[in-house]
């Protein structure tokens, strides 16, 4: 019992220590949630309150106007809450669950930004990848893993170049980009989750416009990266935990 005890203490205080950095998580959607050709946002765009701390509260309105700033308030943190709480209660441990808290901060910040603007930065999407792939190297893991993962993130990138050539420019460049973190944090355990990942993702997409037809209302372009993120999420944490 005392085992038990201890353990669940320990995952309640790592739990306890990632939440804490999700006023960052925040204050990165902020950021980066622009128009194309704009610069980075650092300041509240009514009064010029720098960002943070002024627009990081869960909130999600400038302390100083009142202004509506960044991600929906509450649902980062509800969803960062989830996510990171399922990681965690998953048993993943040391290494690994830092490589994929990382994982899962980024995927959470570019899948607000893509819901805000429909937008997927190339850096965000650079430094989740690249902060994934040095936080596991320490964990080392059999070669088939780092195979599994690298090919993942080759073959969906490639798939979503070629739709973006045969589509003339429909899908961005942003979704191209955000293949690689999708492909190699699922693939990381297995190359078909990162399919399940894709056809789970497309299915909430495909039921959104199917959504928004029965409800009347207008047409418009759907943040494909957002609902990438939604199902990724969900098939890697059901994998950790079953």
């Amino acid at each position: 019992m005392t085992t038990t005890a201890s353990r669940t203490q320990r995952r309640v205080r790592d739990g306890a220590y990632i939440l804490a950095v999700v006023p960052l998580l925040r204050w990165l959607v902020a950021h980066h949630a622009v128009a194309p050709g704009t610069a980075w946002r650092t300041r509240c765009d009514t009064y010029s309150s720098l960002l943070w701390p002024a627009a990081c509260g869960p909130s999600g309105r400038c302390r100083t106007c009142q202004a509506r700033i960044g991600a929906s308030p509450y649902w980062l943190e509800a969803v960062a809450a989830l996510a990171i709480g399922l990681l965690v209660a998953s048993g993943a441990r040391g290494w690994e669950l830092a490589a994929y808290t990382w994982w899962t901060a980024g995927m959470l910040v570019l899948g607000f930004v893509d819901a805000a603007v429909l937008r997927l930065p190339h850096r965000l999407t650079a430094a989740t990848t690249a902060g994934t792939v040095v936080l596991l190297a320490p964990l080392g893991g059999p070669a088939s893993s780092w195979w599994s993962a690298a090919i993942s993130a080759a073959v969906l990138a490639g798939f979503y170049a070629l739709t973006r050539i045969i589509s003339r420019g429909d899908l961005g460049l942003g979704d191209v980009a955000f293949a690689v973190p999708v492909g190699f944090g699922a693939g990381w355990y297995d190359w078909r989750l990162a399919v399940a990942a894709v056809v789970v993702g497309h299915t909430l997409a495909a039921a959104g416009i199917v959504g928004r037809r029965i409800t009347g209302r207008p047409s418009s372009p759907l943040p494909l990266g957002t609902y990438l993120v939604a199902a990724l999420l969900a098939v890697v944490v059901v994998h950790r935990i079953t």
